[in-house]
């Protein structure tokens, strides 16, 4: 194979084909099919499949569209497949229509599984599953073997998954569309249908972004990904595992940006073995490549067993009547470390620490958890209460039966609180936790600084969420779209709906710090 991996370009956009109207039925119920299980298409060529709904509720629905795709890919010897996701709001006709699914093109040939869910709600949830399309790219036309015989899946009662208190992008999306369409339906004074058409330009930007957002983090995962694999050293532990019979089963990615992230690999052996291949890259150098296997695992703990202050400390804990209970083996930059843990009857614990460096044990030591220590601090904490007792039996008899007299006490005038500061404090905080890699947090901690200041600042005084202080500033005619637009790409993160990069972070908090300190 050459040194470029499957490009698959994939846009997620529908090409509306109205072909024919039915009747009006009134069973209700949404049918998906398509003309064949296999699709094939030369390399280069966009994959359009005509998607055939048939809706028999007598009116249009509206739902959310989500499709997901399972990609092969063969790389340096690698083979290994990904999945991904996105959803997009979509409106079916009354009546049978025909749409078009365009999946984008390959440079290279490549095979992609498409499931597609339609879910919508009717009087109650419902889902369609439309499952196991392959899309094939070929070289050749005679590789082309589109045969008839394809699929078809109708509505079924869905029971959608527990959400936490902060709606998903999507499903906000979807309500505001349902809102507007209703309201599209009723009398409108000249105010109303300004306010109607401000509501829908912001829900088409919004999906605008959001799917600019995805296909920039889908192409930075996929350049990360080809970047790494293109790893000599890599290629050389992952063709070591092969050879010893591990199979590559799972993998994560996770990019800053196209060519600086961690990862991790996933392999399993026919014994149900378990091993992995994990580091970092940054600016394409491979950094803390660290290989664990069970073979690995059982060199180190053999190395150990031989080593003259471990043996002297086991022998130690087997005379106290210690037996061994578990291993753990974590890896650091420079080191491995090692803690071999005990118990004994009493549930008095120990545990043998070592480090390893340049496959050599050092740093053997003993750290026991024993009863009489215990005992001890349960003695000192019983004393201390029955000496608090005492003490408050004493102060009772003595003082608490004369009348005290009453003394006039000033209150300390409180000092205001000072919830720009507390907004700046939480941006800052942010900022850091950005840097520690911990991006989920980041992006809260990011929302909660400027959820904080806008309740403040508009005299609200208490704990907000993003959809409330939006809906309040909209309706009293304040600037909102900066701080929606912060909102919106903090909840994609939160969620787990978008990956984070620093780009998009540092634009978020100029925007909140914007905000927060232009009043200033």
């Amino acid at each position: 194979m050459g040194n470029k991996g499957p490009y698959l370009i994939l846009g997620f956009f529908l090409l509306m084909i109205p072909v024919a109207n039915a009747g009006l039925f009134n069973s209700g119920d949404i049918t998906l099919s398509v003309d064949q299980k296999d699709y094939y298409f030369m390399v280069g060529e966009d994959a359009i499949i005509p998607l055939h709904i048939e809706n028999t509720y007598g009116k249009e629905i509206n739902g959310v569209l989500t499709y997901t795709y399972t990609q092969e890919i063969n790389r340096g010897g690698m083979h290994m497949s990904y999945s991904n996701s996105q959803s997009t709001t979509f409106s079916v006709k009354k009546g049978k229509t025909t749409q078009n699914l365009n999946f984008g093109t390959s440079d290279n040939p490549a095979t992609l599984e498409v499931d597609l869910k339609f879910v919508y709600t009717e009087k109650e949830p419902r889902v369609v599953n439309l499952e196991g399309i392959r899309i094939h790219f070929v070289t050749d036309e005679s590789q082309k073997k589109n045969q008839p015989g394809g699929k078809s899946a109708s509505s079924e009662r869905y029971s959608p998954p527990q959400q936490s208190s902060q709606q998903n992008p999507f499903s906000q999306m979807q309500k505001q569309i349902d809102e507007m369409m209703r309201r599209s339906q009723q009398p409108q004074n000249p105010r109303e249908a300004l306010q109607n058409n401000q509501m829908t330009q912001d829900s088409s930007a919004l999906k605008r972004e959001i799917e600019n957002q995805i296909k920039k983090q889908q192409e930075m995962k996929r350049e990360f990904r080809e970047k790494l694999f293109q790893n000599p050293e890599l290629q050389k532990e992952h063709q070591e595992l092969l050879n010893q019979g591990y199979n590559l089963t799972d993998a994560d990615f996770n990019p800053i940006s196209n060519d600086t992230g961690s990862f991790e690999l996933r392999y399993q052996n026919l014994k149900g073995e378990k091993a992995s291949i994990s580091g970092e890259m940054n600016n394409g150098k491979i950094e803390n490549l660290k290989k664990d296997t069970p073979e690995m695992r059982r060199e180190l703990l053999n190395k150990l067993q031989q080593n003259k202050k471990f043996k002297e400390y086991q022998k130690q804990l087997q005379k106290g009547g210690y037996s061994q209970q578990d291993i753990e083996i974590s890896y650091e930059k420079e080191k491995t470390i090692i803690k071999v843990n005990y118990a004994n009857r009493e549930n008095e614990t120990a545990t043998i620490k070592a480090e390893v460096v340049n496959n050599t044990i050092k740093n053997v030591e003993l750290q026991m958890v024993e009863k009489e220590k215990q005992d001890y601090w349960w003695i000192l904490l019983v004393l201390l209460v029955l000496l608090l007792a005492a003490l408050g039996y004493f102060a009772y008899k003595r003082f608490g039966k004369k009348s005290k007299p009453k003394l006039e006490v000033k209150k300390k005038s409180e000092k205001p609180f000072d919830y720009r500061s507390e907004s700046i404090r939480l941006i800052e905080k942010s900022k850091r936790l950005f840097e520690q890699k911990r991006y989920k947090d980041a992006y809260g901690t990011a929302a909660q600084g400027l959820r904080l200041f806008l309740s403040y600042e508009n005299r609200l005084n208490k704990e907000i969420t993003n959809d409330e202080i939006i809906n309040f500033l909209r309706e009293h005619k304040k600037e909102y779209k900066e701080a929606k637009e912060c909102f919106d790409l903090c909840s994609l993160v939160e969620f787990a709906k978008y990956k984070a990069n620093k780009e998009d972070f540092d634009r978020i908090i100029e925007k909140a710090k914007k905000i927060i300190e232009g009043d200033k």
